[in-house]
C-alpha cells in the first residue's frame, strides 16, 4: 500500500544515509556479480575484494537511520518513489496504451499485487541459500565441475542440465558422431531458443537464460493467481501462488532450467482455452510442445477439457455450450502441443534420420532401462532387505522422488473432484508417463510444474494451517536448494 500521506521532509542527514545504504548495497550486489578493478580515486587506488564487508556496512548505516529516525521507513521511500515516477510519466503516455500499462501497475493489478511479494522473496531466498551453501559446503571433489564465470554468483543458476541449454543456445545442436554432441537432441528447442534471443539484449546466453527464467516464472504466477481466481476467488488465488513459488522443488525456477518456460506454456495455455480465446491459447500451446517431451501430454489434457464441458453443458442444459462453431477451433487448440512435438520431429529426422531420435535418447539417463512393475519390485526388495530407514539411506535421492510422486497420486481425485476432469488429467498423465519408463529420476522437479496441486492445496488447507504449510515446503525447498546448488544428486 503506497502511503500518499503528505509527510514532513526528512531532515538532510536521513536522506544521506539512505543514500550511503543504497550505494553500499548496489556495490555490494555488484562486488557479488562482478570482479571489481582497483580504481584511482585521487588520493590513492579503491579496491573492493569482499562483498560482504561492504553489505555489513550497508545493514550499519541502515541500522543507525532506522534507530535515529523511525519514520518513512527507506523501503517505503524506494516504493513511493517508483510510484512518483510511474505517475509522473503519465503526461506522456499514449491513450491507446493507457489501458495496458494500468493493467501493468502493482497498485492497480490484483495479479500484481499477489504475486511480487510472493516471487522477489521466493527466489531471493532461494538463491541465498543456494550461495550460502557453495561457500559454506562446496562441491564434492570426485570430479571437476563446469563454470561460466569466475564469481560464484555468476556460476549458481548454472547447475546440471544447464550445460545442455547453455550448449544449444550457444552452438545450436549437432550430428557429428560425437555422443556428447549427439546427446543435447533430448532437450527440446524453445527455452535454449529463447534464452540466445534474450541473451541479445543482456549480453550472452547465460544471462539471457537466466532473464528467461525469471522472467517466465513470475508471468507463470500472474496466469496462476488469474486461472486460481476464477474459481477460489482473490484470497484463495494469492495463496495459491505463495504455495507454488514456495513449493518443496520450485528451486528449478531458480536455475537455467526450462520449468519455468513450461509451466507460463501450460497455466497460460489453460487460462486462455477456458476463456475461449483460441489464438493465444494455441500459441501457448505450442510453446508447450516445444520446451518439453511431456508438453505433447496437454494435447490429451486439452482434448478431456472439451468433453467434459459438453458432458456439462448437456446435463445443465446450457443453450450452446459448446457450440459447433467452438467445436472446431478447441479441437485445433488442443492440437497445438502436439504439433510443437511433431515440428522437432520433424527437424531431427531431417538431422538424423530418425524423428524419434530425441525421445530415445532419454535412454542414456536411465529411462527405459525397467518397467513400472520391474521398478516397484526393485524398491520392495530393497526396503524388505534394507528396512526403511536402510533404503532411504542408500538412495536418498529416490526416496524425494517417491514422495513427490505419491503426493501427485494422492491429488489426482481430490482435484479431479475439485476443478474437473481436465486437471486431474494432467496430473495423471505427467504422473503415468514418467514412471511408466521405469525410473524414478526427476519426478520431484516434474511436480514443481503440476500447478493443479497447488489450486487443490489452496482451496483445502484451511487458513490457519497456511502458513506452518507453506513455511514447511518452503524449508523443504531451502534443502533442495543446498542440494542442487552444491552439485548433490538431485536433478
Amino acid at each position: 500500500m503506497i502511503d500518499r500521506r503528505v509527510q514532513a521532509p526528512c531532515p538532510w542527514w536521513v536522506n544521506a544515509l539512505d543514500l550511503a545504504t543504497l550505494s553500499l548495497l548496489l556495490a555490494g550486489v555488484g562486488v557479488m556479480i562482478w570482479t571489481v578493478p582497483r580504481v584511482w580515486v585521487g588520493f590513492g587506488f579503491l579496491s573492493i575484494r569482499s562483498p560482504w564487508r561492504v553489505l555489513a556496512w550497508a545493514a550499519a548505516v541502515a541500522a543507525v537511520r532506522h534507530l535515529s529516525y523511525r519514520q518513512r521507513a527507506l523501503p517505503v521511500r524506494v516504493w513511493n518513489l517508483a510510484a512518483g515516477m510511474s505517475d509522473a510519466s503519465a503526461w506522456w503516455r499514449p491513450s491507446s496504451s493507457s489501458h495496458v500499462l494500468s493493467r501493468l501497475d502493482a497498485r492497480r493489478s490484483p495479479a500484481l499485487r499477489a504475486t511480487i511479494a510472493s516471487f522477489v522473496s521466493s527466489r531471493a531466498a532461494v538463491l541465498l541459500v543456494g550461495y550460502l551453501a557453495v561457500m559454506a559446503i562446496g562441491y564434492p571433489s570426485y570430479r571437476s565441475w563446469p563454470r561460466l564465470a569466475s564469481t560464484e554468483p555468476m556460476n549458481l543458476m548454472a547447475k546440471w542440465d544447464a550445460e545442455w541449454y547453455l550448449a544449444i543456445a550457444s552452438e545450436g545442436y549437432q550430428w557429428d558422431g560425437n555422443l556428447r554432441h549427439e546427446a543435447k537432441l533430448a532437450f527440446f528447442p524453445a527455452y535454449p531458443i529463447a534464452s540466445r534471443m534474450a541473451g541479445w539484449i543482456v549480453g550472452g546466453p547465460a544471462a539471457g537464460a537466466a532473464l528467461v527464467t525469471f522472467t517466465s516464472f513470475f508471468a507463470a504466477l500472474i496466469y496462476l493467481f488469474r486461472l486460481a481466481r476464477e474459481d477460489l476467488g482473490e484470497d484463495k488465488a494469492g495463496v495459491a501462488v505463495q504455495f507454488l513459488a514456495f513449493g518443496p522443488f520450485a528451486v528449478y525456477y531458480s536455475a537455467i532450467y526450462a520449468e519455468s518456460l513450461y509451466l507460463l506454456g501450460a497455466v497460460a495455455a489453460f487460462y486462455y482455452f477456458r476463456r475461449g480465446a483460441w489464438v493465444r491459447a494455441s500459441v501457448w500451446g505450442l510453446l508447450v510442445g516445444l520446451t518439453r517431451p511431456n508438453g505433447c501430454l496437454l494435447s490429451a489434457v486439452l482434448l478431456v477439457a472439451i468433453i467434459d464441458q459438453a458432458v456439462r453443458a448437456r446435463r445443465t442444459r446450457v443453450a450452446g455450450v459448446p457450440r459447433e462453431s467452438r467445436l472446431i477451433p478447441s479441437l485445433f487448440t488442443a492440437a497445438m502441443p502436439t504439433l510443437g512435438l511433431g515440428i522437432y520431429c520433424v527437424f531431427v529426422y531431417f538431422l538424423t534420420g530418425d524423428a524419434l531420435h530425441a525421445l530415445r535418447l532419454h535412454a542414456l539417463w536411465g529411462r527405459g532401462e525397467s518397467t513400472f512393475w520391474g521398478m516397484v519390485v526393485a524398491h520392495y526388495q530393497s526396503i524388505h532387505q534394507l528396512g526403511f530407514s536402510g533404503y532411504v539411506a542408500n538412495d536418498p535421492t529416490d526416496f524425494i522422488n517417491c514422495c513427490a510422486a505419491l503426493l501427485v497420486l494422492a491429488a489426482v481425485w481430490p482435484v479431479t473432484r475439485r476443478f474437473g476432469a481436465a486437471y486431474g488429467v494432467f496430473l495423471a498423465l505427467n504422473l503415468a508417463v514418467p514412471i511408466a519408463s521405469g525410473t524414478m529420476l526427476s519426478l520431484a522437479r516434474l511436480t514443481a510444474t503440476m500447478f493443479p496441486i497447488f489450486l487443490w492445496l489452496a482451496d483445502a488447507v484451511p487458513a490457519t494451517r497456511r502458513t506452518p504449510l507453506i513455511a514447511a515446503f518452503a524449508t523443504i525447498q531451502g534443502f533442495a536448494a543446498v542440494m542442487f546448488f552444491t552439485w548433490r544428486w538431485l536433478y
